[in-house]
């Protein structure tokens, strides 16, 4: 782990699940069992969230014209890509001290519909804004970009605040109605409620990256997964099969150990430097943001994210997983997960998933927390490019093992796992996203506080040595 992360660890758990009345073995198998939610009294005593979700943690202005707002938000996702959408999910219900209504937050965003989602890097400023944001309430969230005392201008579309040490800024509107490319109307209205909070779909209009990062003089060093020891390895992929099934078809790439840039990522294609940030336009009509591409299709910038690995059954014995990049904890109370699936046909990185229709069909998915180890991560990558149409054995070729749950199977050398309910269907555009109430977890039992999940929820910035040095990434007007 850089250095500069060390002091924004989390290890998960911190008790051992053992102990508590809550968790009971569930034999036959390595796990420990969990069933949700919980009474509303008990989670008043500790909201905290049952179990560890990958989540990046990002910090959140806006403003209502006279009065500005400042949040740190946690799991700030990327939902569709055409329009290019994130989701963030602010509470909305009272659930205990650390969960309570971000009212006036809320209220300014949806006056003004403009925020500014932005990163700063580990340090001095970063921790200043958190300790700002957990000792001011909510009712003056008006007074804590002045308490912080750093130095911000306006966004460049919008007037929502922005930190002059930020180095990374997405600026974004409050989705407006319209219609996906099946003719289907989307965005009827910019939010949704699901369960105790209120998931906010911003359309990003501008995207700002530090001069010398877009430049590739400094680079985004992100561990999207977590670091953890199981007590028994996975194993290595069934190499021989997974060579008589691969294809000819686009295969995409994965590493949780992402820099960007680097000479695997999308060059950042800036219109503009201004105050030292490189600044990219997004066409305002989703049609004109189509890249057909593959490669252009890819995010235009580095966003954090993890991945869910979503579990279904495509037929009695037939286990199904697809590794998913958008999904998100988008509710406490009752805890819900929610996986984005692709179902407009762009191109081969976006297409219709078979995920998609075993998820509608069943009503039901499993969720399983993948970690940083080279048989998971080539399990990641094999599975998220052969269909289950292709390769109905494409679990065991992987490596992974199957504990064949009835409501979805789980992938037994995981961590953890949510088994989830469907409570509901938002189409967004390119994506769908599934609410999936969870009503079960699965922790394996050498998951302990000897043994934890090692998780950092931001990126480390990095100086590139000259014979690290990547291709420049120069704005568009001078290539």
């Amino acid at each position: 782990m850089d250095e500069s992360l060390r002091p924004y660890r989390y290890r998960w758990p911190r008790d051992w699940l053992r102990r508590s009345p809550h968790w009971r073995p569930l034999r036959p198998t390595r796990f420990l069992a969990r069933s949700m939610p919980e009474p509303a009294d008990e989670l008043a005593g500790d909201s905290r969230w049952p179990a560890f979700f990958p989540s990046p943690i990002s910090l959140v202005t806006t403003t209502d014209g006279s009065r500005t707002g400042l949040e740190k938000v946690v799991a700030a996702t990327v939902v569709n890509r055409f329009p290019y959408v994130l989701a963030v999910s602010l509470c909305r219900q009272p659930l205990s001290q650390r969960h309570h209504v971000r009212r006036e937050f809320m209220n300014m965003l949806e006056r003004s519909g403009s925020a500014a989602v932005q990163f700063l890097p580990p340090g001095a400023d970063l921790d200043r804004v958190i300790d700002v944001i957990q000792s001011v309430p909510d009712e003056r969230t008006d007074q804590r970009v002045a308490h912080c005392g750093l130095q911000v201008r306006d966004a460049l579309t919008g007037g929502a605040p922005v930190f002059e040490s930020a180095y990374m800024v997405y600026e974004a509107r409050l989705a407006e109605p319209g219609r996906d490319f099946q003719g289907d109307p989307i965005y009827s209205t910019p939010w949704i409620d699901a369960g105790s909070h209120r998931v906010y779909f911003l359309e990003i209009k501008a995207i700002q990256l530090r001069e010398d990062i877009a430049r590739g003089r400094s680079q985004i060093h992100w561990r999207a997964l977590p670091a953890w020891a199981p007590r028994l390895a996975p194993q290595p992929s069934l190499a021989a099969e997974v060579d008589r099934v691969r294809t000819d078809r686009y295969q995409k790439g994965y590493t949780p150990h992402y820099v960007f840039p680097s000479a695997g990522t999308a060059a950042f294609e800036a219109d503009a430097i201004e105050n030292g940030m490189a600044v990219k336009h997004l066409p305002p009509l989703p049609q004109d943001q189509v890249e057909v591409d593959n490669d252009r299709a890819r995010w235009p910038c580095f966003f954090p994210s993890s991945a869910g690995m979503i579990t279904t059954w495509a037929a009695p014995h037939v286990p199904n997983v697809m590794p998913c990049g958008s999904t998100m904890v988008v509710s406490r109370h009752p805890l819900i997960v929610a996986p984005c699936i692709s179902y407009a046909a762009i191109n081969e990185r976006y297409a219709p998933r078979g995920t998609l229709d075993l998820v509608r069909r069943a009503g039901r998915f499993g969720c399983s927390v993948p970690f940083a180890h080279d048989c998971v991560v080539n399990a990641i990558t094999y599975t998220g490019n052969i269909s289950i149409r292709d390769d109905r054995d494409k679990i065991a070729h992987a490596g992974l093992g199957v504990y064949p749950a009835d409501r979805a199977p789980v992938l037994s050398d995981l961590p953890v796992h949510f088994d989830c309910e469907v409570a509901r269907e938002v189409r967004l555009g390119t994506h769908a996203m599934f609410l999936g109430q969870v009503r079960r977890i699965l922790v394996r039992d050498d998951v302990s506080p000897q043994n934890p999940l090692d998780w950092c929820p931001w990126a480390a910035i990095r100086s590139v040595k000259p014979a690290e040095d990547p291709a420049p990434v120069t704005p568009a007007a001078a290539v």
